[in-house]
């Protein structure tokens, strides 16, 4: 071959190779000039009064009135403020993922309006469906999170890396459905008062709580007894009834009383109605009664912070609960006491047991 056809194949295959090149960064073009780009960056968190969210059937509205936010869906309960500010924040801050072009976000999207108390729309968002699918080229990498959305005035679909799934429950995600957290080894006594007027009393002088008023040949089933000690840990409602409903209609005129006192002097008291229509859900109402906390200014203080806190989720308010809390609420005398075993039987029975089967 002779030198001057060797020199033309080195050039035609630079000239070749610098094709491909060029073709190749063609393929892999620059992400949109947006990605990055703050998507409501003029939105004020301090002008925002109300909350309007469709997902399916009426709107979930949250509002903020003289007293503070409220969930208008639940009879106005008070909405827990923390968990909405941090979902406000999620929102100021999204930020363009990429750009979905050619996409529209489906008609079962969740609609978020977001208004001033005057009702002016400041920002209005189409939640549509989540980000399952990362590729290497994707502004998360091998994240799986984010959702598409498009907000109003803009025709463009976006994807962000904020999943927003508070958006899509109901007004129970708004609200603290907490209402108490009392360790049980914090727990002096314990009554439970029938309907009828029979009273158990459930005391601690050492260790462990037992019932009082046994007979010689009865003893506690300490077996039952976690249920009823634990009843106000961690206790939680599913709903909240309706404000015009009948103290009759739910059972509270006749209602069933769990009681319990503190070490503390602290006492919380729960009357049980009967069972909400077409669920096995019952109806629950709470009242406490601190104890004084002395002379101390900042004990006073906290103390006080509690009733404000505890009368604002306690005192107006009537809850649904499970059938599972409201049972170990209402525990009778037959559930907690057992027939005493007599040394005799003790005796027959670890005899039985460690005889040899014939």
């Amino acid at each position: 071959m002779k030198l001057s056809k060797l020199l033309y194949l080195v050039i035609l295959a630079g000239a070749l190779l610098a094709l491909a090149t060029w073709t190749s960064k063609r393929h892999h073009a620059a992400p949109p000039a947006g990605i990055g780009r703050a998507l409501l960056p003029q939105l004020d968190l301090e002008t925002i009064a109300r909350l309007e969210i469709t997902h399916s059937g009426a709107p979930l509205i949250i509002a903020r009135g003289d007293d503070g936010w409220r969930v208008e869906s639940l009879f106005g309960f008070p909405a827990d403020v923390a968990k909405l500010r941090d979902n406000l924040l999620k929102i100021k801050e999204l930020k363009i993922g990429d750009v979905a072009r050619g996409m529209n976000v489906d008609t079962n999207a969740t609609l978020v309006d977001i208004q001033s108390s005057a009702g002016k729309p400041l920002a209005t968002l189409r939640l549509g469906k989540r980000y399952e699918h990362a590729s290497s080229g994707s502004a998360y990498g091998g994240n799986t999170g984010g959702r598409y959305l498009s907000v109003a005035g803009d025709p463009q679909v976006y994807l962000v890396k904020e999943s927003l799934d508070d958006f899509d429950g109901d007004g129970k995600v708004w609200v603290d459905t907490q209402l108490l957290n009392v360790p049980s080894t914090d727990i002096q006594t314990i009554e439970l008062a029938a309907p009828t007027g029979g009273v158990l009393t459930l005391s601690r002088a050492t260790g462990s709580l037992q019932l009082q008023g046994l007979a010689t040949n009865e003893e506690f089933d300490a077996s039952k007894a976690y249920g009823v000690e634990s009843a106000f840990s961690y206790l939680s409602f599913s709903g909240v009834a309706d404000p015009k409903l009948d103290d009759a209609k739910m059972g509270l005129t006749a209602a069933s009383t769990y009681r319990v006192r503190l070490k503390n002097g602290d006492q919380y008291t729960a009357q049980i109605g009967q069972a909400v229509t077409n669920v096995t859900d019952r109806y629950l109402r709470l009242t406490a009664e601190l104890a004084s906390p002395g002379t101390n200014a900042t004990q006073k203080a906290e103390v006080e912070k509690r009733k404000t806190d505890m009368d604002r989720k306690f005192g107006h308010w009537t809850y649904l609960v499970s059938a599972y809390t409201a049972d170990n609420m209402t525990r009778t005398r037959a559930d907690l006491v057992k027939p005493k075993a007599t040394t005799t039987n003790a005796v027959e029975t670890a005899t039985d047991a460690i005889a040899p089967k014939p």
